[in-house]
C-alpha cells in the first residue's frame, strides 16, 4: 500500500466526512484543505526522513504511531489526538505550517485554526498509515531495514497525484 492508496482509503472509508463533522466545515471545504495540505505534509515526511537529524526520530514515531488500529477509520478519527497531531505537524513543517494554513485560507476562506485543526486531524492518520504500511513491508522485506522502506514510500509520492486525488473529493 502506497500514500495514494491511504489517500483512496480516507475518501472510501468516509473520512473526509468525519473530518467535516469534527471540524464544522462542508466536506466540499474539508476537501479543499485536504488538497492544499496533504502534498506538504507528505513533503515534510520526506524531509523528516531524509534529514539525518531527525531521521532515528521520525522513524521511531513511525513505529510508535504503526501500533494503532485504523481498520475503523471513523472511529480513529473521533478518537484522534489533535495535541500530538498538533506535535506532528509542528515537527513535520516547523515554522512553516502558518505559512500552509495562511495558503490553504485564500484558496478554501476558512479560517487559519480551523486549517490548523484539520491539519492536526490528519497528522497522526498519515503517521499510523505510513507506520503500519511501512512495518508490513519491513516484515515482507529480506531487508529489515525500516528506513529504505519509508524513503520507498515517500519517494514514491508525487504531490501532482497526489493533488489529482485529492481532486476527487471535490466530486
Amino acid at each position: 500500500m502506497d500514500m495514494n492508496d491511504i489517500l483512496k482509503m480516507m475518501i472510501a472509508s468516509g473520512a473526509l466526512e468525519q473530518i467535516s463533522q469534527q471540524t464544522g466545515v462542508s466536506s466540499k471545504d474539508a476537501a479543499n484543505v485536504l488538497e492544499d495540505v496533504l502534498p506538504v505534509l507528505l513533503m515534510g515526511m520526506q524531509g523528516q526522513a531524509k534529514n539525518k537529524n531527525t531521521q532515528q526520530g521520525f522513524l521511531q514515531a513511525l513505529q510508535d504511531h504503526g501500533k494503532q488500529d485504523t481498520s475503523d477509520m471513523n472511529r480513529f478519527l473521533r478518537n484522534v489526538d489533535t495535541d500530538d497531531g498538533a506535535k506532528i505537524v509542528n515537527h513535520l513543517l516547523g515554522s512553516k505550517q502558518e505559512e500552509v494554513a495562511a495558503k490553504a485560507r485564500k484558496k478554501s476562506g476558512i479560517d487559519t485554526k480551523t486549517i490548523l485543526k484539520i491539519m492536526a486531524i490528519l497528522a497522526p492518520l498519515l503517521m499510523t498509515k505510513m507506520g503500519n504500511t511501512a512495518q508490513s513491508k519491513a516484515k515482507k522485506s529480506s531487508s529489515s531495514d525500516m528506513m529504505s522502506v519509508v524513503g520507498g514510500m515517500l519517494d514514491g509520492v508525487d504531490a501532482g497525484d497526489v493533488i489529482k486525488l485529492a481532486g476527487l473529493l471535490l466530486k
